[in-house]
């Protein structure tokens, strides 16, 4: 029996999964991070890890080909020192994507339209006719509004704001001085400068539990989110020239768990684009590997 593995490795985890060449999933295996730029050494050695988990689970077969997404592959010049690796270790045809190319793979099943994520970071990327186009993505520094991060900054800035004016602090703001464990605004600068995005990004539930207690920053910071992953939707929908009928599928724990921003996030895509089929599809984007791995094997 033939198989192909495809990878999925970001910041936290680097997850391989075998499937056979009709997409049933035949074994798994997770490792660490595989962002080269965190460490490029130690990324390359958890990816490695993975996939030989993984297949060490598969019970009998041929892995004929692996499809790697990898967060971080694009930049810096890790690239070859990667596929030295791979082909010393496994002596398999291989390729190797970004992150956002396999995760678009696996929630549209190979087939042309727009992927939105926006779970600690933001980024659209999409695919038409063979044309591939990235929106947002830019990073904390210079964009990823409509993130968990960037809805964590909006809502510390708002404390900043109510403490310089003499406000009387919001429901929003004594919630994050709670959740932050200091009784007074400038106190937030320690814990805020020693924590990393992704843990900035976990004050988003304090923001979305404000909102619904009727905090109305609170939810025109998650209403505003929506209406930036609506408007890096439309513009790479715009930079692709669809002229059929499009599907966008969202993904990330933004999109998908804070309804909130998810429906500004619909109503907004469906106002410039009223064609757009929208979905939400939660499977791993390990599955696009095997969707692109096909089209390789069989172009």
């Amino acid at each position: 029996m033939n198989y192909v593995i495809g990878v999925d490795g970001g910041g936290t985890k680097t997850e391989a999964v075998a499937f056979d060449l009709a997409g049933r999933e035949l074994g798994r295996g997770v490792s660490g991070f595989a962002n080269v730029l965190m460490g490029a050494k130690q990324a390359i050695g958890h990816i490695i890890e993975a996939i030989q988990i993984c297949m060490q689970e598969v019970k009998s077969g041929t892995c004929i080909y692996m499809y790697l997404g990898l967060a971080g592959i694009e930049s810096g010049s890790h690239r070859d020192q990667l596929k030295a690796a791979l082909s010393q270790h496994f002596g398999i045809p291989f390729f190797i994507v970004n992150d956002a190319r396999i995760a678009h793979a696996a929630a549209l099943e190979g087939k042309d339209g727009i992927l939105t994520i926006s779970g600690t970071g933001s980024v659209c990327f999409g695919v038409h006719h063979g044309k591939s186009v990235f929106t947002g993505g830019w990073g904390n520094l210079l964009g990823d509004e409509g993130s968990g991060y960037w809805i964590a900054i909006e809502a510390l800035r708002q404390l900043i704001y109510e403490d310089e004016t003499d406000k009387e602090p919001s429901l929003l703001s004594r919630k994050l001085l709670s959740y932050l464990k200091v009784k007074e605004a400038r106190k937030i600068i320690g814990p805020v400068y020693a924590s990393s995005k992704g843990e900035i990004a976990a004050l988003v539930p304090v923001v979305v539990e404000a909102a619904n207690e009727g905090d109305s920053r609170a939810l025109q910071i998650l209403q505003q989110a929506g209406k930036h992953l609506a408007h890096i939707t439309i513009h790479c929908w715009r930079k692709l020239g669809f002229s059929e009928q499009v599907t966008v599928a969202m993904s990330g724990s933004v999109l998908q768990k804070i309804p909130r921003v998810q429906e500004i996030f619909v109503q907004e895509v469906l106002r410039a684009v009223p064609e757009a089929q929208i979905i939400s599809n939660q499977v791993s984007s390990a599955k696009g590997g095997y969707y692109l791995a096909l089209q390789e094997i069989h172009p």
